[in-house]
């Protein structure tokens, strides 16, 4: 990932709602536990097995969620070009000025999504790609949340509350600072 994207998860609105009784600020990421699973993944293994622990992100928030996975594509196909790469899950703007990309994770066997995200080139001012992808969150009802369980409505406004202060952020803002700070 390159440090000037910004990672966003989409989300479905109603589970989580039904779940806490409205949309909290912020659902739990297990950081340390995931540390701990990935440092265990076998990418030998042709099956990714499941976490065992539950937070936000492992969490199967879609289970239960009717999606027209084909339309699904259509539509992202008309915001970003879709990848060669990855049986056609994943899209990216490559050759092209900025570096957006998504994927979607679909369980074809039970028919939901697993996993849905972008990152966004904070770059890129012209926000075409943020402000399509946004429309699409809103017209479905589906929230976002940032690498720490934030979460906000698919607002530019609230989507730049969630970005501010993030490792891309910080990096665009003092790069040298940026990186006297990581060492």
């Amino acid at each position: 990932m390159a440090i000037n994207q910004f990672l966003t998860f989409v989300l479905p609105k109603k589970p989580i709602e039904e779940k806490y009784g409205g949309i909290p600020k912020q659902l739990e990421i297990k950081h340390a536990e995931w540390e701990k699973y990935w440092e265990n993944y076998d990418m030998e293994l042709n099956d990714t097995p499941e976490p065992e622990f539950k937070d936000a992100i492992s969490t199967k928030w879609w289970k239960g969620i009717e999606i027209d996975i084909v339309e699904l594509r259509k539509d992202i196909d008309k915001i970003i070009t879709r990848a060669e790469w990855n049986g056609g899950t994943s899209w990216k703007t490559e050759k092209a000025e900025f570096d957006h990309d998504l994927s979607i994770d679909f369980n074809d066997k039970e028919n939901y999504i697993e996993d849905f995200r972008f990152r966004t080139d904070l770059t890129d001012s012209t926000l075409n790609f943020i402000k399509s992808i946004l429309d699409l969150c809103d017209r479905n009802e589906w929230i976002l949340m940032d690498d720490k369980g934030n979460l906000c409505e698919p607002k530019i406004q609230n989507l730049a509350e969630l970005v501010k202060d993030s490792d891309a952020d910080r990096f665009l803002r003092n790069p040298t600072e940026f990186i006297e700070n990581i060492k």
